[in-house]
Formats: structure tokens, C-alpha cells, sequence
């Protein structure tokens, strides 16, 4: 279908077998008939209820808080919260995720199964675009925005700036097309890493970049960042991207790749949904094999450290995967891998599936490489792609402390980690205003020649470890497309593709700095404002779902927003939609002198 084909309802009504035309004529009914008794029933009811609540709160518990705020007694109660919070959490979050990530699966199998919802794309993008047209004709009195939940994403700030926007609904949440010609997948914007997985592994192919974390989705990683274990060859998750399809401030839809409005392509990555409502993606797929050979590298000094990385991602033909996990100031394990078809025969005891609940989390296998020496195992694909994810690369142990007990494993870990959805939606404001101050995650992206540098302005700063480890190549653009990254400097020519780049690195710091645990003061501002400082000397960059407290004129000179400017007038962005500052600054940014005077 196209965007100006008739309506999908004959679709709806004659395709398929005649069992599944049954399933969807019940569907249809069943939805409308919940939809009338929604509209006249319950959500009169529960708009009741929540003003009486709100009547109530405003009578009685808020006082009560605040005078509670007043008191020698918050500030302790705040810290225990904080302190015990993972029994909580282990008890009401980990069996919550478990339950939605069941019915997740059987909503997604059953849409495939019965309402065929990708053929009917266009239908829903119409309603996307019916929503910006009525803004429109309403005054435009306020900037649009998704109407996603802030707690769904993985944005860390704790203000939201939705709460003063239009919210518009984009539910696109399917994958839409695999073509095994051109080697692309279409999906939808709302399609998170796991419903990927699930639907090309038994297909026999991954995304070109495949990211870690079930619960990104191709939206946030287009508009956002994405970087893996294959960055070192393609580059982050935006250069994987045939085409997009937006939907712009003034209710048209249009289609951009590197050949068609390549200035909105190019502008797309790191503008966090500010120049249009994404709704639709094509994305390179590769094929692949039911295994990854391992093999574990470990090193004892960071010159050592920079030395192998830099052979290993310059090399002609660079392994297909490659990542590093740093443990001290002197100490990592580099691990490469390449797909396979298993261990040789009589060896299948050397497949290590790394996703079973009562195995030592992969952050825990990789380091005791430190001591054995060089390695290697088989781990299943899906493990593999998956493989901090029942730890959360490391945070669990800070998140729930008991997850380090050999019991959690068994009782709880069969159910997997707590979403970080959930985590946010369990995390008071008060609990996440206090962890913006006992809690770190961060991560930039420089050039590997810093690499020393980096790892001790991280040791300096923070003392956290574990490190995550990236390489990722930038490659230069065309003239004027290079969007909100800089022109490397010191570039290298691919000599098969001849395209230019330099390779860089994702550092990423997650966890409870020492100071903090010794009841020390550490100053988390000014730490990150440091880091913020080291990455924009040195052509870096930070990735903006973190806590960033940089001022607008630090910002504008991390990023180059001349691309992104243009684009914003040319594609009716102006008035539409926030600026990107706007969306991921924290209220704790110091105030921005120059821009006062």
C-alpha cells in the first residue's frame, strides 16, 4: 500500500484464510464494543476517582509532605528508601517485567498471526497525520511530542518536558517487511531489539548493528544514538538506515534516504525526535549463523590495551564483533567474535549459554579471563545479542543487591532483570532526585588515540568499574551532511569502499561511585561537567539520555547544529517541535553566561 492507496477495510475483511478472517471480525467487534463501553463508562468513572484523589491529596497528603520535608527525619527517610529499595523491586519489578514480556510476546505473535497490522501501515500513519493536521488548525498554541510515557523511555532526566507539550500518538509498534533481495527489514518506529531478534534469528539474520538492550527501540536508536559490537565496521546504528518516512509539522509525509532529501536523512540522527514524527525505517540485515565464536583477550596496561584494539579494528579484514570490558586502570579483557556454526564435533561442551539463568553474569565469565588467560567458547546467538541483559550490563548488583546471592538466580533470575521502565516508574521523584547525586551513568564517544586519557579522567571522575567498551567508526559525510557530528580529523580511507572515517569509542560508566558508598561527599556535577568538558576537547561527543549539565553555548560546541538548523526551517520543525537542548537538559545546569550576555 502507499500513503494515498483507498482504505485498508477490504483488506481487513477478505484476506487471509477464512479462520483467520473470523479471528479478526471478532477482534473488530470485541475492540468496538470496549471502546463504547471505555468511553461511557470507565473513563468517566475514573476521572471521578482521580479528582476525588486529587482533592483529597491536595487536602491531606501533600501538607503532610511537606511538612515531612521540613523535618531532620526526610533526608533519612529519603537515604533508606534508597538503601532498601531492591527488595522491593525483586519482589513487585522482576515478576511485573517477567508478566509483560509474556504478554508482550503473545500480542506480538497474535497481531502477526490474525490482524496482519503491517498491512494495515498506512492506515495508522494516517492517523498520525490526521492528529498534526487538527494541531494545526487548533493555533499550534504548543510544541508536539510523542504521547509515550517518559518512564517508557530510557532517558534518565528526571523532569519531563512532555508535560507542557501536545502530545501525539504514535502507536507504531510493527515490523513490517523482511527483504532477504535487498537485504533490508522495514519496521516500524516502536520495534524494540527483543521483538527484532525474535522475529530475523529463526530467519537467519540480525541487523547490521544489533543492540544489546531488548527494550530500544528502532526510533529511539535512529533519533538517538546506537553503538555495538559491530560499530568498528559500520558505524553507529543511523548508518545502517536505507530510508526513513517522517511525518512532518504541517501534517505531510515524506521519504528521505541518502539520495532523496539527504539533508533531513542526515540531520535525523541525534535530534531526538525534534524535526518530525518517525514512521517507518528500512535497516541493512546480514546474515548470520546459530553461534558466536569467542575468543577473550586479556590485558594487563593500557598501552597493551590500546595497541591490540588499534590492530584489531584496523586490520583489512576486522573480526565481525568486537567489544571490551575494563576493569581498573590496567586491566581489561578484549573479546572477538565471529559467527559459527558451533564447536567442533565432540567439543559441545565448550558452548557457554550465557543467557541461562544460573550462569555467572557475562561481565563476571569475561573477567576470570584475567587470571586463565586467553580463551574462547560458543555462545548461542540470541545469548550473545542478549548478553547483558540479565544483568543489565552490570547495574543489577546497585539496583538489587541481593541479585549477587547464588539464591537470586534460582528464586529470581529465571524471570529475567526488572525492566528499566518499570525501575523508573518505581523510583519516587524524591529517590531519583537523590540518585542524580549517588549514581553514575554516563558515556562519550572520542577518538581511540585518547583512549588513555579517557580511562583515567573516568578513574579520576567516578572510580566506577566496570567500563563498557565500543569501537565505532565516524565516517565523513558529504559536503554539508555531515549532521550534528563534526568532520573527523584524522581520517583513514577504507580500501575497498573508499570511504573515509576515524575510529572512535563509546566509554560507558555505570554504578555507585566509592565515595558515595563511604558516605563521603562527591560532587556529581561537577565530575560529569569535567567528563562533558574532556569529550567536547577533544571532538567528542556524550550521549544524550544521560544527565547532561551543559550549558546551550557547551552544547552548540559539542554538536554542530548548522544541518540541523536549516532543517528545522525548511521542514516546518520551527513551532512544531522542541529543540534538542530543550528536551535533554537537566534543571541542574549551571546558568549559561554568554548566552546572557
Amino acid at each position: 500500500m502507499t500513503t494515498d492507496s483507498p482504505s485498508s477495510v477490504d483488506y481487513t475483511k477478505y484476506a487471509g484464510s477464512p479462520f483467520a478472517r473470523a479471528v479478526r471480525w471478532l477482534h473488530h467487534i470485541v475492540r468496538g464494543l470496549w471502546v463504547f463501553t471505555t468511553a461511557y463508562t470507565l473513563n468517566p468513572a475514573l476521572r471521578l476517582l482521580c479528582l476525588l484523589f486529587s482533592l483529597l491529596a491536595d487536602l491531606t497528603i501533600w501538607p503532610t509532605v511537606q511538612l515531612l520535608q521540613c523535618t531532620p527525619v526526610y533526608p533519612w527517610l529519603v537515604n533508606f528508601c534508597v538503601e532498601h529499595r531492591g527488595w522491593f523491586l525483586a519482589f513487585t519489578m522482576v515478576p511485573l517485567s517477567f508478566a509483560h514480556d509474556q504478554y508482550a510476546r503473545v500480542r506480538n505473535l497474535y497481531s502477526r498471526a490474525f490482524l496482519a497490522t503491517p498491512h494495515l501501515h498506512d492506515a495508522r500513519v494516517r492517523e498520525v497525520q490526521q492528529q498534526v493536521r487538527a494541531w494545526n488548525a487548533a493555533g499550534r498554541r504548543r510544541l508536539m511530542v510523542t504521547a509515550r510515557p517518559p518512564w517508557l523511555s530510557v532517558s534518565l532526566r528526571v523532569e519531563s518536558y512532555k508535560d507542557s507539550c501536545e502530545r501525539i500518538r504514535v502507536d507504531l509498534p510493527n515490523i513490517l517487511e523482511v527483504n532477504t533481495t535487498r537485504m533490508t527489514v522495514r519496521c516500524e518506529p516502536m520495534v524494540n531489539m527483543g521483538q527484532i531478534t525474535q522475529h530475523l534469528l529463526p530467519m537467519g539474520y540480525a541487523l547490521a548493528v544489533m543492540i544489546e538492550m531488548d527494550d530500544l527501540t528502532v526510533g529511539g536508536l535512529l533519533m538517538g544514538v546506537g553503538v555495538e559490537v559491530s560499530s568498528h565496521i559500520h558505524g553507529f546504528f543511523s548508518e545502517t538506515v536505507h530510508a526513513c518516512e517522517m511525518v512532518l509539522g504541517n501534517g505531510s509525509l515524506v521519504r528521505c534516504s541518502r539520495t532523496e532529501k539527504a539533508d533531513l536523512f542526515h540531520a535525523l540522527p541525534w535530534s531526538h525526535g525534534t524535526l518530525g514524527f518517525l514512521v517507518a525505517v528500512d535497516l541493512t540485515i546480514v546474515p548470520i549463523k546459530p553461534f558466536v565464536h569467542m575468543r577473550y583477550i586479556p590485558c594487563h596496561s593500557s598501552d597493551e590495551l590500546l595497541e591490540k584494539l588499534t590492530t584489531l579494528t584496523h586490520a583489512l579484514n576486522p573480526p565481525p564483533l568486537i567489544e571490551t570490558t575494563i576493569y581498573s586502570k590496567d586491566t581489561a579483557v578484549i573479546f572477538v567474535g565471529e559467527f559459527s556454526d558451533g564447536p567442533p564435533a565432540g567439543h559441545v561442551d565448550r558452548i557457554n549459554d550465557v543467557g541461562n539463568p544460573w550462569k555467572p553474569w557475562f561481565y563476571e565469565h569475561v573477567e576470570s579471563f584475567l587470571w586463565h588467560g586467553p580463551g574462547e567458547d560458543w555462545i548461542p546467538l540470541r545469548s550473545y545479542f542478549h548478553r547483558h541483559t540479565r544483568s543489565i550490563f552490570w547495574e543489577l548488583r546497585e539496583v538489587i543487591p541481593i541479585s549477587t546471592y547464588w539464591w537470586y538466580k534460582y528464586v529470581f533470575g529465571w524471570m529475567g532483570p526488572p525492566k528499566i521502565a518499570y525501575l523508573k516508574l518505581s523510583s519516587a521523584p524524591a529517590i531519583r532526585e537523590a540518585s542524580v547525586f549517588k549514581h553514575v551513568v554516563q558515556d562519550i564517544i572520542v577518538p581511540l588515540r585518547h583512549l588513555k586519557d579517557a580511562i583515567s579522567v573516568y578513574h579520576d571522575a567516578f572510580e566506577v568499574y566496570p567500563l563498557l567498551f565500543y569501537p565505532v567508526r565516524i565516517y565523513k559525510q558529504p559536503a554539508g551532511l555531515q549532521g550534528a557530528l563534526h568532520e573527523p580529523r584524522h581520517l583513514s580511507t577504507h580500501p575497498v569502499t573508499g570511504r573515509q572515517y576515524e575510529m572512535y569509542f563509546n566509554l560507558g560508566v555505570y554504578g555507585v561511585p566509592p565515595k558515595v558508598k563511604r558516605k563521603e561527599f562527591w560532587d556529581a556535577i561537577k565530575e560529569v561537567r569535567q567528563v562533558e568538558k574532556f569529550a567536547r576537547d577533544r571532538c567528542g561527543y556524550q550521549l544524550l539520555y544521560t544527565d547532561s549539565f551543559m550549558t546551550r553555548t557547551e552544547f552548540e560546541e559539542m554538536f554542530d547544529h548548522r544541518l540541523y538548523r536549516e532543517c528545522r526551517g525548511k521542514y516546518n520543525a520551527i513551532g512544531a517541535f522542541p529543540e534538542i537542548y530543550d528536551k535533554i537538559r537537566s534543571k541542574y545546569c549551571p546558568a549559561d553566561n554568554s548566552a546572557e550576555k
